[in-house]
């Protein structure tokens, strides 16, 4: 999966390159220092599964930037903001102006590689203190909660899961069920996501 992101500050772009790929052999992370670059980048790139944008940069005045990127960018992909500040942008004004998403600076590694792969399968990457929902100050699962959120975290499938386990299929469904209704998940990759943003061990 080939990514670009796009920070104005060196040494973030630097932990992109360097840890971001480190922690997911299968992710190409691209770099840019702003929002121009970004675009240049992201049309001379073959194929490109999502981007992320720092608000910071100075050719980020606002969300128009965003629309302008989207408008420009020969590919059709998935492009996010970033900040520190959740509370810089709402979620209306995200969705009119056609973002994937909003990735907080505080976001671990896992995190960040789990929303970079949910924007890349089409979906929308919203943290929850974004969203006006008090998230629960813990979530109790149970020990085959965890043992199947392990297999989805190693992007096993139900299957595989269900043979490491001794299970069935289909107890393994129920159990991702489950797991989905605990962490407001709407599938398996949004699962470990909000497993990582709530840092569920």
């Amino acid at each position: 999966m080939r990514v670009l992101l796009a920070f104005e500050n060196s040494l973030s772009r630097d932990f992109a390159q360097h840890h971001l790929a480190l922690s997911d052999p299968g992710l190409v992370v691209l770099t840019a220092a702003s929002r121009d670059e970004a675009l240049t980048m992201a049309n001379a790139a073959d194929e490109l599964a999502a981007v992320a944008l720092d608000l910071q940069m100075p050719d980020m005045q606002d969300l128009r930037s965003l629309r302008q990127f989207r408008r420009d960018c020969r590919h059709r992909v998935p492009v996010a903001v970033m900040d520190s500040r959740p509370d810089i942008v709402s979620v209306a004004d995200l969705t009119a102006a056609g973002a994937a998403g909003f990735l907080p600076y505080n976001l671990g590694v896992d995190a960040f590689v789990g929303a970079l792969r949910l924007l890349a399968a089409g979906e929308r990457y919203i943290p929850v203190d974004m969203m006006n929902v008090t998230p629960p100050l813990s979530i109790d699962l149970t020990r085959r909660e965890h043992d199947v959120l392990a297999g989805l975290r190693g992007g096993l499938s139900n299957r595989s899961i269900a043979a490491s386990l001794s299970l069935s299929e289909v107890t393994v469904k129920h159990h991702i069920k489950s797991l989905r209704g605990k962490l407001g998940a709407r599938n398996r990759l949004h699962a470990v996501c909000r497993a990582n943003e709530l840092q569920i061990q």
